[in-house]
């Protein structure tokens, strides 16, 4: 008798405890609502956007020793201080071609200066390897870049991100139309 008062016992406890669990659970949703967990988009569009970083925009890319740039571009017009960031503990610099539309963040890594980052604007007239340039439309960017857009991170009429602001190409807006890009890690 005492097993059979026992094992009630420990069976009504296990009822109540998936009664107030089930409970709980229906509080937190509403009803017919569908919970749906993203798994894959933000690594997708994070291997799309590191990617995207080997792309050209002219003859500039991420990764171009400074040497390449000073033979290709020249010195310089102005260059900000260089400095060290906590988020990656490497020495940061920019580099300023106003003249041209260009400027380069640079990184120190393992003792020489590399493209870290490059933006173009204005009088540039470099293209990206699928051919968009200042002056493209944002039909032209969705046209070429379509599985890359990234319509979380971007923001329409103001930008549009490929990849995501952690790696990839970013499209900054006027109207509609292409007035800078940016590849690189916008985002530290």
């Amino acid at each position: 008798m005492k097993n059979n008062c026992f094992g009630g016992l420990i069976v009504g406890l296990l009822l109540m405890l998936l009664i107030v669990s089930v409970s709980q659970v229906s509080a937190e949703t509403e009803p017919n609502q569908q919970i749906v967990v993203d798994t894959a988009g933000r690594e997708t569009y994070t291997k799309i956007g590191f990617a995207l970083m080997k792309e050209t925009i002219g003859f500039l890319a991420v990764g171009m020793s400074a040497e390449d740039v000073l033979t290709q571009l020249g010195m310089p017009e102005e260059k900000s201080d260089a400095q060290i960031w906590g988020a990656d503990g490497l020495e940061h610099q920019r580099w300023y071609y106003p003249i041209k539309g260009v400027e380069l963040g640079m990184i120190k890594k393992e003792g020489r200066q590399v493209v870290d980052r490059i933006v173009i604007k204005d009088s540039c007239d470099y293209k990206t390897q699928r051919g968009i340039k200042i002056g493209s439309s944002a039909m032209d960017i969705h046209a070429v870049y379509k599985n890359a857009v990234n319509h979380k991170d971007s923001k329409p009429g103001e930008r549009i991100v490929c990849g995501t602001i952690y790696g990839g190409i970013i499209f900054k807006l006027q109207d509609d139309i292409v007035s800078s890009i940016f590849i690189g890690a916008a985002a530290e």
